[in-house]
């Protein structure tokens, strides 16, 4: 290891343990697969930990911080046990990390990566917790096939199933509902874990514990090709593939999509080659930098090459369009300094209803500006796959579902809106 070690990006949050405060390391791209907690001299160490710093200078600052020796010795201990977890940028971690997304980039499918962290690996486990959502007291009540024309559009969460259960069932009780299956379904998903470019296509296959969903090739090719054709740039439209393996906002909504339309998502059509229905998985980045430089997404090419090429490529085709968004993060595990009282949470969710009423009315220009105008201050990330979605589907007016605020440590708050669009 490097005598100047540096920590990798990683998500660090306080959490508490049988009385005793921690500080819980999360790698977000799951490269490291475990969450790593850490005592508080520990926590203190790996502050210092910056790839300029030498490990005797660490010792020397944490002596002048903190009045207490640190040990050579000790800090050698901890930074191989950090580097056993893959958490230091270190050759370790690059060799890992090389070997692990060249088995991804190789393979045509996607793993199903959440699957027994965040939902069973049983599938009639999974189901029967999927269904249990519609008849939850919070929830639609039981679907009703046949009964309902299918939705243009609809937005629905990405926050885990424990949390957010009854509203993916709010979201998709209209497709459950429906009378016919769309031709095809558009998923806009966010890129939590950071993506150069606006957008991020991939070619694989959804795996999901009740089976395969199958990406259309021949429909993502097109999409890029046209994009290519607007713009000179349809190639960097899979620079950052690799974000598709570990992002768990499109993963959670391809297990929805399998429950309820089954094998249509994996067997073959009419023409022998393309899936009944066909799915087209889309990565979003955070459109912040259009926040920051006060710009209107609407006139980068980067974004309105791809959204006027699903227009393009999809007319004349049924579409669902799916944006799966989660809405505000505030609190303590989230940067802001203090927990969130009642008075706080009735706030929050008065000004979410305020920035949803744009998104009702389909307009994606009102949307962006309502999240820009606060300067995202209640980090909400689903803003790029509703703005992706009101642009490129023009689904005209939304109804709100369901809203709710989903609990997260030291008294944070994550809210989630389920909208559809007849």
């Amino acid at each position: 290891m490097s005598d100047r070690p540096r920590l990798r990006p990683l998500e660090c949050f306080p959490i508490e343990h049988r009385g005793q405060r921690l500080l819980a390391l999360r790698d977000p791209s799951l490269l490291a697969e475990q969450v790593t907690t850490l005592p508080p001299a520990a926590a203190a160490v790996v502050a210092l930990l910056d790839g300029d710093t030498t490990r005797d200078e660490i010792c020397e600052e944490f002596f002048r911080r903190y009045r207490q020796k640190l040990p050579r010795p000790a800090l050698d201990g901890l930074l191989a046990d950090l580097d056993r977890a893959l958490l230091l940028d270190s050759e370790h971690f690059r060799d890992q990390a090389a070997r692990v997304l060249g088995d991804y980039a190789r393979a045509e499918v996607r793993p199903a990566l959440h699957a027994g962290r965040s939902y069973p690996t049983d599938p009639e486990q999974l189901s029967h917790q999927l269904d249990s959502y519609f008849s939850h007291p919070q929830g639609p009540g039981p679907a009703r096939p046949g009964t309902a024309p299918l939705p243009r559009a609809l937005i629905a969460p990405h926050i885990d199933f424990q949390r957010g259960g009854p509203a993916y069932a709010w979201a998709y009780r209209p497709l459950a509902d429906a009378s016919e299956r769309p031709e095809v379904i558009v998923v806009l998903g966010t890129a939590h874990n950071g993506i150069e470019h606006p957008f991020i296509l991939t070619t694989k296959h959804y795996a999901t514990p009740l089976g395969l969903v199958r990406t259309e090739v021949d429909l993502v090719r097109a999409v890029a090709a046209h994009t290519t054709e607007l713009i000179g740039q349809g190639a960097t439209l899979f620079a950052d593939e690799f974000h598709h393996r570990a992002e768990h906002s499109l993963e959670f909504q391809m297990v929805w999509l399998r429950h309820l339309l089954g094998p249509a998502l994996d067997d073959n059509g009419p023409d022998g080659r393309r899936p009944q229905v066909a799915v087209l998985p889309i990565l979003c980045g955070t459109l912040y930098e259009f926040i920051e430089q006060g710009a209107d997404p609407a006139n980068d090419e980067r974004v309105g090459g791809l959204l006027t090429a699903l227009q393009q490529v999809l007319a004349g085709r049924r579409v669902l369009w799916i944006a799966a968004a989660d809405l505000a993060h505030v609190g303590p595990r989230y940067g802001d300094p203090q927990p969130l009282g009642p008075s706080d949470t009735a706030a929050l969710e008065q000004r979410d209803q305020a920035t949803l009423a744009p998104v009702l009315g389909g307009d994606a220009a009102g949307w962006f500006s309502a999240i820009a105008a606060e300067r995202d201050r209640r980090r909400v990330c689903g803003l790029a796959p509703i703005y992706g979605m009101l642009t490129a589907a023009r689904p005209g007016t939304g109804r709100l579902a369901a809203y709710a605020q989903c609990p997260a440590e030291q008294g944070s708050v994550v809210s989630i809106a389920s909208i559809i669009y007849s």
